[in-house]
């Protein structure tokens, strides 16, 4: 995939892969490989990055927009 069209995927289109294919990553790993191979380079190395910073992903986590796609998502109460 090209870093263009990696650029335009949306939420829904990650959620349609995890989801079509059931194979949602759940070790480091596996959410580096699925980071690395559905956004751009540009968009790995922040979410990379954020996922470093404990106290920015907390903020993230407990946002509106957050509990909204928790609830998209998996159809729970979001992360709380």
């Amino acid at each position: 995939m090209s870093d263009w069209k990696k650029d335009n995927l949306d939420v829904n289109e990650l959620y349609k892969k995890i989801k079509d294919g059931n194979n949602a990553p759940s070790t480091e790993t596996q959410v580096n490989k699925f980071i690395n191979e559905n956004l751009s380079e540009s968009q790995a190395k922040a979410v990379k990055e954020l996922l470093q910073d404990e106290e920015k992903t907390r903020a993230i986590l407990n946002s509106d927009a957050a509990k909204a796609l928790f609830q998209k998502f998996f159809g729970g109460k979001g992360n709380g």
